[in-house]
């Protein structure tokens, strides 16, 4: 697939090279600049130019982006659960047990390889990158971009496009503070090649949780992640002496569900190209919901 852009040069660029404004208008990555110069697509006013063409107020600049397709990933017919596709991006709610993308022990099966065929019954070659990830047994929204620029441009930290992802979780016990911020970094656990714990030595992570419910041994959360440590909720939850219900990984038992209850509940974002408002959102599932009327 190729991206093609067009931009008029108001004053605020004049006198700027192409190379420079291309990196700060979109906020492209060095790589995506190559991208652009091997292209051959840099016109400027109809005419092919390099990138250190000087650009002035009323210049038309364009270019294609080209971007690789998703070679490694196996298409196979999945139902999509699709919450929002555009040409840009596409966001779909995950059910639990399904994982995101191939890894040694998922080759097929997962929502990409279900992505894979979507975009192929439509005729289209992108490549498909996820935005965020879930645990496999973690339920809710999942954001893919369909090109490394739009990733980008939605990962890059302390942009104006990041999304903003909230969460529904079901943690053993009260929770006594209505609201709070778990601030505990977080590493692999030493001779284990699944599970995380906190430890002095790991990366920073930052969880803020707000109780929506309590029930007499659950109790119902709000969660958001200001940073994306693997099972980053999971770990500062069980940390925090409230591991999730049905998280026999972290303590948290079987609790009348067969997965971990932590369902991505919430996706708010500005549209990283067409820079419109965005928010999505996925009902709570009936495994979920199930547990909480019995407890309520």
């Amino acid at each position: 697939m190729k991206s093609y852009n067009i931009f008029d040069i108001d004053k605020e660029y004049d006198g700027l090279k192409l190379g420079e404004y291309i990196r700060k208008k979109l906020m492209m990555s060095r790589n995506g600049l190559i991208k652009v110069k091997k292209s051959g697509s840099l016109k400027v006013n109809g005419g092919l130019v390099h990138t250190d063409k000087i650009l002035k107020t009323g210049d038309r600049v364009e270019f294609e982006l080209p971007d690789q397709g998703s070679e490694n990933i196996l298409p196979e017919y999945m139902e999509l659960d699709i919450v929002f596709e555009d040409e840009y991006m596409i966001v779909i709610n995950k059910a639990a047990g399904i994982p995101t993308h191939p890894s040694r022990n998922y080759y097929m099966g997962t929502l990409a390889n279900g992505l894979m065929y979507h975009l192929m019954e439509e005729g289209r070659n992108v490549t498909i990158r996820p935005v965020n990830r879930l645990d496999r047994n973690t339920s809710g929204l999942i954001l893919f971009a369909k090109s490394s620029h739009v990733q980008h441009l939605i990962s890059l930290e302390g942009s104006k496009y990041n999304a903003t992802k909230e969460y529904l979780a079901i943690a053993q016990g009260r929770v006594e503070a209505d609201s709070g911020t778990i601030d505990a970094p977080i590493a692999r656990e030493k001779e284990h090649s699944i599970r995380h714990v906190v430890r002095e030595d790991g990366g920073r992570a930052i969880t803020h949780y707000r109780v929506i419910e309590r029930y007499e041994d659950y109790s119902l959360l709000s969660i958001i992640l200001e940073t994306g440590r693997t099972h980053q909720i999971r770990v500062h939850m069980a940390h925090l002496g409230h591991p999730l219900i049905g998280d026999e990984l972290y303590g948290g038992g079987e609790g009348k569900i067969n997965r971990h209850a932590l369902h991505a509940y919430k996706i708010k974002m500005l549209h990283p190209i067409l820079h419109s408002k965005l928010s999505f959102t996925a009902e709570i599932p009936e495994d979920m919901t199930r547990l909480i009327r019995k407890h309520s």
